[in-house]
C-alpha cells in the first residue's frame, strides 16, 4: 500500500512527526536553491514541494507550498522507519510549529541558531553550515580552554576536509581517525583541567602513535606537486604531520 505524504509518495514506510531543527530547515533552502538556480526569496517561494533526506539522524524533512484557505504553507519533519507493506503509517503530532518563519528568517539574511549536541557535530556544523546557522558550543566545551581546544580542531577539521587527499579511503581513514583521537585528547585535557599548551603539546604525541605509511604513501603516489603547493603551509598540524612523512619517505628512497 502507498501513502501519499505532502505531495511524495511513499510505501513501506512508517513516519512520526518530530519538531523540525535548524539543520532540517537549511536542508530545505539547499534544496529549493538547488531546484530554483535562484537566490532571489521570491523565485524560492514558487518551489511547490521539496524534501530533505539527513541519514544521520534518520529524517525526511517536507517543505510544501499550499495555496488554499484551510491550510498554510509548512515545513514538516518525521523520523522514518521501514515497516512491512500495508503496515505504512503516519504518525502526526498537532502541537509542532510546523510554520514556515525560519524559513523566512534565513531568505531574509539572518542565522539560526544551532546547539550541538556534542563537539563533533558542532565542527560539522561550522564547517557546512557556517552560512546559515549560528553554532553553540556543548555546554562542556563552553569555558576558555575549551573554546580554544575547538577553534584548533575547526582548523584541524576544515583543512582535512578541503582537500581531494583525505577524501579518498586512507586519507578519509586518516582523518577520521585523527579527528577522533584530536577530540579524544581535548576530553581528557578539560576533565583533568589541563591547558591549551598542554593539548597543543599532546597532539605530536597523537600523531607520532598514528600508522602514518598508508597516507604518506599515498601523497607519494599522487606524484603532483600542485597538491603540495594547494596543502602547504597548513594551520593543520595532522597535514604537515602527514606530508612531513612523506617528503621523509622520499629522503630515504632517493
Amino acid at each position: 500500500m502507498t501513502i501519499q505524504l505532502h505531495g511524495f509518495t511513499s510505501s513501506a514506510k512508517r513516519y512520526i512527526q518530530v519538531q523540525s531543527q535548524p539543520h532540517h530547515i537549511t536542508g530545505i533552502l539547499r534544496k529549493m536553491l538547488c531546484l530554483c538556480g535562484s537566490k532571489y526569496e521570491s523565485k524560492l517561494m514558487d518551489t511547490e514541494s521539496t524534501y530533505f533526506e539527513c541519514e544521520e539522524d534518520g529524517t525526511i524533512t517536507f517543505y510544501q507550498a499550499l495555496n488554499t484557505d484551510e491550510v498554510q504553507s509548512g515545513i514538516w519533519t518525521y523520523l522514518v522507519y521501514e515497516c512491512a507493506e500495508s503496515e505504512e503509517k503516519v504518525f502526526r503530532d498537532k502541537f509542532i510549529d510546523t510554520s514556515i518563519n525560519y524559513l523566512q528568517k534565513l531568505l531574509a539574511g539572518q542565522k539560526l541558531v544551532q546547539d550541538a549536541v556534542g563537539i563533533y557535530e558542532y565542527l560539522k556544523y561550522k564547517f557546512y553550515e557556517s552560512e546559515y546557522l549560528d553554532v553553540i558550543l556543548p555546554s562542556d566545551w563552553d569555558n576558555i580552554t575549551g573554546k580554544a581546544i575547538a577553534n584548533l580542531l575547526l582548523e584541524e577539521f576544515k583543512a582535512l576536509n578541503s582537500s581531494s587527499l583525505f577524501a579518498e579511503n586512507i586519507g578519509k581513514k586518516y582523518m577520521n581517525t585523527v579527528i577522533n583521537k584530536f577530540i579524544q585528547l581535548g576530553r581528557e585535557v578539560l576533565e583533568t583541567g589541563s591547558t591549551i599548551t598542554d593539548f597543543e603539546l599532546r597532539q605530536y604525541d597523537v600523531l607520532k602513535n598514528i600508522r602514518i605509511g598508508e597516507i604518506a604513501n599515498l601523497i607519494i603516489e599522487h606524484n603532483d606537486y600542485l597538491l603540495w603547493q594547494s596543502s602547504l603551509p597548513s594551520k593543520s598540524k595532522a597535514v604537515e604531520y602527514a606530508f612531513s612523512a612523506a617528503l621523509d619517505l622520499i629522503c630515504r628512497i632517493n
